[in-house]
C-alpha cells in the first residue's frame, strides 16, 4: 500500500471516529428529551436586596434579627445573582429558541423594606436588573412570603409586580393567583398568602382544556425536609382544607413548583383521586463554589429523622415536626432531598417532563430527574 493510500486510509478512519463521537454526544444530550415541544428555566427564591431598599432605623427597632440576613442577601445580590442571570440567559440562547419562559417561585425579593416606597424601589430594582441581563423572555414570578413582608410591601406588589406579570402573560392580572396557557399546558400561579377559594383553582383545572398542569406555588404542599411544618396548609386545623387542596392536585396529577426551604426536593405524594409531583429549587447563590450536601434518596429516607438535618432549627417544635413526618410517610411514593443553591431547565414533551439541574450558576449539569410519568404503582389505595 502506497504512502497516499494509507493516508487517506488514515484519514478516513479518523473521520468515521470524529462522526461517531459526535453522534453519540448528540444522543446523548437529546436523550433527556427527544421530543421535547419546550423547555423553560426553573428558579426557586432570590431574595433580590440591596442595602439602600431598607429603613434601616425600622429594621433595627422592629425586626432586628433579620438585620444579618439582610445584609447576607445584599452581598449574594451584589457578588453572585448577575451570574446566575447570565446563566439563564446562555441556556435560553443555547437552546435556539427552545427556551420559552423563566419561572421563579416566589422570594423574588428580601422585602423588610419599611416602607412602601422602599418597597416598590426594591420590586423596580429586582425587575431592572432581571430585563438587563434577560431582555426578552417572559419572567413570572409566584407571590412570596418576603415578597408582600413590611409596611406597604402588599400595596406595593400590587402596583408594581402585578402591571409586570400582565406584560409578561399578555393578558390582565388581578392578584397573584392567576394562569396562562404555554402550548397545550396550563399554568397555575397560586397565592399561597392570600384567603383563595380552593374553588377558584379546581375550577381553573377543569375549565382550561390542557396536556400537563403546572401549579407554582412558594410554600411546598408536601412536608420533605427538617422544616417540616412550613407547608401550606399545616396547622391541625387546617386538616380537612389540605385534604382537599391535595385531592385538587392529585385528580389532576398536577406537577407542583414550589420554593420556600432553600433546599433541592422531588416528592411523589399519593391522594385519594391519584398522585401529584413536588418539585423544588433553591436560587440563592450565597457562594460561586457549589457542592451537593445532605443527598438523600429513596423511600427509607423518608421520615422523623429528617428533623436532624437541622439539629438546632426550633427545638420547641422538634416533636411537632417528627410527628408531621410520620403521618406524611405512608403518602409518599417517591422522595429525593438534597442542600445546594442552583436552577432548573425543565423539559416539556407529550409523555414526558424531565428538569436539568445545574449546581450554582454554572453549566454544571448534577442530574436529571423525571416529573412524568409518575412511578408505576403511584394511584390511591
Amino acid at each position: 500500500m502506497s504512502f497516499s493510500h494509507r493516508r487517506s486510509v488514515i484519514v478516513a478512519l479518523i473521520l468515521c471516529v470524529q462522526i461517531l463521537v459526535f453522534a453519540t454526544g448528540t444522543a446523548r444530550a437529546q436523550e433527556n428529551r427527544p421530543d421535547a415541544a419546550y423547555s423553560f428555566v426553573y428558579l426557586g427564591d432570590l431574595h433580590f436586596d440591596r442595602m439602600s431598599h431598607h429603613d434601616l432605623e425600622w429594621v433595627k427597632a422592629k425586626m432586628p434579627g433579620d438585620l444579618r440576613q439582610i445584609e447576607d442577601y445584599t452581598h449574594f445580590t451584589r457578588e453572585n445573582t448577575p451570574g446566575l442571570l447570565k446563566r439563564v440567559q446562555t441556556a435560553a440562547e443555547l437552546s435556539d429558541g427552545g427556551v420559552a419562559m423563566v419561572v421563579q417561585g416566589g422570594d423574588f425579593v428580601e422585602g423588610l423594606c419599611g416602607t412602601r416606597e422602599l418597597q416598590e424601589l426594591q420590586f423596580k430594582d429586582a425587575l431592572d436588573t432581571i430585563r438587563d441581563y434577560i431582555p426578552k423572555l417572559p419572567f413570572l414570578a409566584a407571590k412570596g412570603n418576603h415578597d408582600i413582608t413590611g409596611p406597604g410591601a402588599k400595596e406595593a406588589y400590587d402596583r408594581i409586580m402585578l402591571p409586570w406579570l400582565s406584560r409578561e402573560c399578555g393578558k390582565q392580572v388581578n392578584s397573584a393567583s392567576f394562569s396562562l396557557m404555554q402550548g397545550p399546558d396550563l399554568f397555575i400561579f397560586f397565592d399561597a398568602y392570600h384567603d383563595n377559594s380552593l374553588d377558584w383553582l379546581e375550577r381553573t383545572l377543569k375549565e382550561n382544556q390542557h396536556r400537563h398542569a403546572l401549579v407554582v406555588m412558594h410554600p411546598p404542599a408536601v412536608p420533605y425536609d427538617a422544616r417540616a411544618s412550613w407547608h401550606r396548609f399545616s396547622q391541625a386545623k387546617e386538616k380537612d382544607v389540605r385534604e382537599r387542596f391535595l385531592r385538587i392536585l392529585g385528580a389532576d396529577k398536577v406537577v407542583l413548583l414550589t420554593a420556600h426551604l432553600h433546599k433541592f426536593g422531588v416528592v411523589v405524594r399519593r391522594t385519594a383521586a391519584g398522585p401529584f409531583v413536588q418539585f423544588s429549587m433553591n436560587s440563592v447563590i450565597s457562594s460561586p463554589r457549589v457542592s451537593v450536601k445532605n443527598h438523600r434518596e429513596g423511600l427509607a429516607d423518608y421520615g422523623p429523622a429528617l428533623v436532624e438535618l437541622e439539629p438546632q432549627f426550633q427545638p420547641e417544635t422538634r416533636e411537632e415536626r417528627r410527628t408531621l413526618l410520620e403521618q406524611e410517610k405512608p403518602h409518599i411514593l417517591r422522595y429525593e432531598y438534597a442542600d445546594f443553591p442552583g436552577y432548573a431547565v425543565v423539559h416539556v414533551a407529550d409523555n414526558k417532563i424531565s428538569a436539568d439541574i445545574y449546581l450554582g450558576s454554572s453549566d454544571q449539569l448534577w442530574k436529571t430527574v423525571t416529573l412524568v410519568p409518575v412511578p408505576d404503582g403511584a394511584t390511591a389505595p
